[in-house]
C-alpha cells in the first residue's frame, strides 16, 4: 500500500463492513518513504471475540472499553507482544487521546519513531473526514513544505475508539469469503492490512504529527478518523494540544498499579519481545 512518489496523487480505498463498521485508508507521500517493514502484519485476521452487552448499550463505559483493551492485549499476545501499557485513567480519556496512545505503543513496540502529539489543525481535518465519511486529507496544510508524507484512516459505526483501532490493526487482512477489506483480494494482495500500515508508517526520524477525531457524520452516525503527517525534524509547522510526553507522564508505556497486580506474568514477555528487534 505505501509507495514513494513525488506526485501529489492519493488513492482512496474502500472496504466492506467489518463487524458493523466501514473503513477507509489513504496514504500520500512527497519526497518521503513511508515504510512499515519493521512491523510485520498478523498472519491472519484476529477476531476480537464476543464483547459484553455493555458494548451494545453503553460502549464508552469502562466495562466495554476494558473488554476491548483485553481483546487488544489478547491480539498482541497472539503475535508475540506484551500487553498495552496504558495510563490508569485510559478509559476516561477522550477517544482522540486514546488513539494516540495506542498508536504510539504499537509504533514503539516495533522500534518506530513515536508520534509527537495531536495537532489541532490536523484534528480539524480529521473532523471533516468523519463528517464526510471519508479519509481526512491534510494536503492543503502542507503546501509550503518541500518534503512531507501523510496517511489517513477512517472508520464508521464502532462503539468506541479502541474498538475502531482494533479493526485497523488486527482485522484488516485476508479472510476468504469473510474478507472485509475490498482491496485485500488475495492472501498476498498489496491492499491487505492497509490501515495497520497507515498507523505504522514512517520509519525516518522527523516530526510526526497526528490529527484525530471522534464525532458524528452528517447523518448522526458515530465515526473515527486519524491522519498522520511526517515532516523533517524541527519543522515546527504545527502546535500540539496533547503530546506523547504528557501521555507518558500520565503512565503510557509504564506499568500502573492495576497492571502490576493483574499482568505481572506478562512482564517477561514484554522484555523478551524487545531483544530480537534490538
Amino acid at each position: 500500500m505505501t509507495t514513494d512518489t513525488t506526485e501529489a496523487a492519493a488513492s482512496e480505498r474502500r472496504r466492506a463492513p467489518l463487524w458493523r463498521a466501514i473503513l477507509v485508508a489513504t496514504v500520500l507521500l512527497l519526497g518521503v518513504t513511508a515504510s512499515a517493514s519493521a512491523a510485520p502484519n498478523p498472519a491472519t485476521n484476529i477476531p476480537a471475540g464476543p464483547l459484553p452487552h455493555a458494548c451494545a448499550v453503553a460502549p464508552k463505559t469502562s466495562i466495554c472499553i476494558d473488554a476491548v483493551v483485553a481483546a487488544l492485549d489478547k491480539a498482541r499476545a497472539h503475535i508475540g507482544l506484551g500487553p498495552y501499557l496504558l495510563p490508569a485513567d485510559f478509559d476516561a480519556l477522550p477517544g482522540e487521546e486514546q488513539l494516540l496512545i495506542l498508536s504510539n505503543l504499537d509504533r514503539l513496540a516495533y522500534g518506530l519513531p513515536p508520534i509527537n502529539g495531536l495537532s489541532p489543525a490536523l484534528s480539524a481535518v480529521a473532523t471533516v473526514g468523519v463528517t464526510n465519511d471519508a479519509d481526512p486529507d491534510p494536503s492543503a496544510l502542507l503546501t509550503g513544505l518541500s518534503s512531507f508524507g501523510w496517511s489517513s484512516n477512517w472508520a464508521g459505526a464502532f462503539g468506541n475508539a479502541p474498538e475502531a483501532y482494533y479493526a485497523w490493526m488486527y482485522y484488516d487482512g485476508w479472510g476468504g469469503k469473510q474478507t472485509s477489506n475490498l482491496d485485500c483480494t488475495s492472501p498476498t494482495a498489496s491492499g491487505c492490512w492497509g490501515h495497520r500500515l497507515d498507523v505504522l508508517a514512517f520509519t525516518r526520524q522527523g516530526t510526526l504529527s497526528m490529527g484525530a477525531a471522534v464525532t458524528r457524520d452528517a447523518h448522526g452516525q458515530i465515526g473515527y478518523a486519524m491522519t498522520l503527517v511526517w515532516t523533517p525534524p524541527a519543522s515546527n509547522w504545527t502546535s500540539f494540544t496533547y503530546t506523547w510526553a504528557q501521555a507518558q507522564a500520565d503512565g503510557a508505556g509504564s506499568l500502573n498499579r492495576h497492571q502490576l497486580a493483574t499482568r505481572r506474568p506478562q512482564v517477561a514477555l514484554v522484555r523478551a519481545a524487545k531483544h530480537p528487534r534490538s
